[in-house]
């Protein structure tokens, strides 16, 4: 009996116009091109306004021009308005609550100047936030499901968080760990979310990590946008003599800051697709891969005058000043969202010799980046068995160890895998070793309190 290409298959490929073309071969091959037929009839119909699936319709025969404008280009418009509709008012029902928490202090995640409920409780709000609209417009029983138990698991750990550090400042380096890594794992489990529960959870991780830092550009421009906007605000009031209260431009930026992040996940991410099957064609997504593309060289650059004059000519200076290590450290997750975000998308129709030299240029700075956190973990270690265990020396000791495997796990993968396979098996190499840094982030916030405290 010849395998069928289900439906789900075909989806998966929206987007990457290479991707559906190579099912479409191997269906040729196996016979199975009435099976193919169907399922981009299917996907065609699920969603009128992908460019990629009409044009395979029309060039299988499957439908005629009319379809395109027919009932069903409505439906998808009526969704649409609906899901921005539901992205508007979610946002605004976030700031609000970015408002509340703020409580008349700075609206900035800075223990000592926020108020103790804004700065422990922004990361866990914005993430109940996210998955509350994604399960107001992706009401499917199992989704919805993954959406509200991810919700019950967060609170406990915000409250407890809150408990252990509603009275600190920024000169207890705990409270420090739990600003940096309280948002990072609520992040996580908007993730698990949107990954778990759907065939091939590594592609979808990895695509997932591709849609949040595109959200987060997204975000950043939509902040830009908001400060210029409240900006001139101030200034014409204050041309024109008024003069706008502190308390006020403090309760307003908080509430813009907390609207920002479900409208940018909105402008960005389709709620009832699957990670796999946004559109990484248009939009931002393509300005990430040409953005990361002409920063790989720089990188390179970087790196190469990193490890082969600065270490070697000023070998002892993160020994003795822990600033320069924390630049080293800073590097190294840069890189790693570099290297995340260097292959996102659909595959290219590469060249052969093209493709050999990104892969070489990735691999060269996956060894780079290998390298300088080996010498950051010496270094980390050499000072904890100088000056003692402290808060921080202990994460970042975990997280340099965290960092050495997950360009371990790459960049050996990449060694190995045949020209042809090389880009999904870096992709999937990512999206499997992340759970690395989850695992860490949770260890940070429940177990090091209790450790220091």
């Amino acid at each position: 009996m010849r395998k069928m290409i289900p439906k789900s298959q075909i989806e998966q490929e929206r987007g990457d116009p290479a991707g559906l073309e190579r099912l479409y071969r191997q269906a040729l091959a196996a016979g199975d091109e009435p099976a193919f037929k169907e399922g981009v009839a299917q996907c065609a119909r699920e969603y009128p306004e992908d460019l990629l699936f009409s044009a395979w319709a029309y060039r299988l025969n499957i439908r005629s021009l009319s379809d395109v404008t027919g009932p069903e280009g409505q439906i998808v418009k009526q969704n649409q308005v609906r899901h921005w509709l539901t992205a508007v008012m979610a946002s605004a029902i976030l700031g609000v609550l970015y408002m509340l928490f703020a409580g008349g202090k700075p609206p900035v995640p800075q223990p000592g100047d926020a108020h103790p409920l804004f700065w422990i409780g922004w990361g866990p709000l914005t993430a109940l936030g996210i998955l509350a609209y994604l399960a107001a417009v992706d009401r499917t029983g199992e989704r919805t499901r993954w959406y509200g138990g991810l919700a019950v698991a967060i609170i406990p750990i915000a409250v407890y968080m809150a408990l252990i550090a509603w009275n600190w400042d920024d000169t207890d380096p705990l409270a420090i760990l739990i600003l940096l890594h309280l948002p990072f794992v609520a992040w996580a489990a908007v993730g698990v979310g949107l990954t778990l529960g759907r065939p091939d959870p590594a592609r979808q991780g990895y695509a997932f990590l591709v849609k949040s830092v595109e959200t987060l550009l997204t975000g950043g421009i939509y902040f830009g946008a908001g400060a210029l906007f409240l900006g001139l605000t101030h200034g014409i009031f204050h041309v024109m003599g008024i003069k706008l209260s502190q308390a006020l431009l403090q309760t307003v930026a908080a509430w813009g800051i907390g609207a920002i992040p479900i409208l940018a996940l909105a402008s960005v991410y389709d709620p009832t697709a699957a990670p796999v099957a946004q559109n990484w064609a248009t939009g931002l997504a393509r300005i990430l891969r040409i953005l990361t593309l002409l920063i790989l060289p720089l990188a390179l650059g970087v790196l190469a005058i990193y490890v082969f004059y600065f270490i070697p000519a000023y070998f002892w200076r993160p020994f003795q000043e822990r600033e320069v290590l924390i630049v080293y450290n800073a590097t190294i997750m840069a890189i790693l969202v570099l290297l995340t975000a260097i292959v996102a998308g659909p595959d290219e129709q590469r060249s052969p010799r093209q493709d050999a030299i990104l892969r070489y240029a990735v691999l060269t700075l996956g060894i780079l980046t290998l390298l300088l956190n080996a010498y950051a973990l010496v270094v980390i270690a050499s000072r904890t068995f100088e000056f003692g265990l402290t808060p921080n020396r202990y994460a970042v000791f975990g997280w340099n160890i965290v960092t050495l495997l997950m360009l371990a796990a790459v960049v050996i993968p990449l060694w190995k895998a045949p020209s042809e396979r090389w880009v999904p098996a870096f992709r999937e190499s990512i999206a499997r070793v992340s759970v690395l840094t989850v695992a860490w982030a949770l260890w940070v916030l429940l177990g090091l309190p209790l450790s220091f405290l």
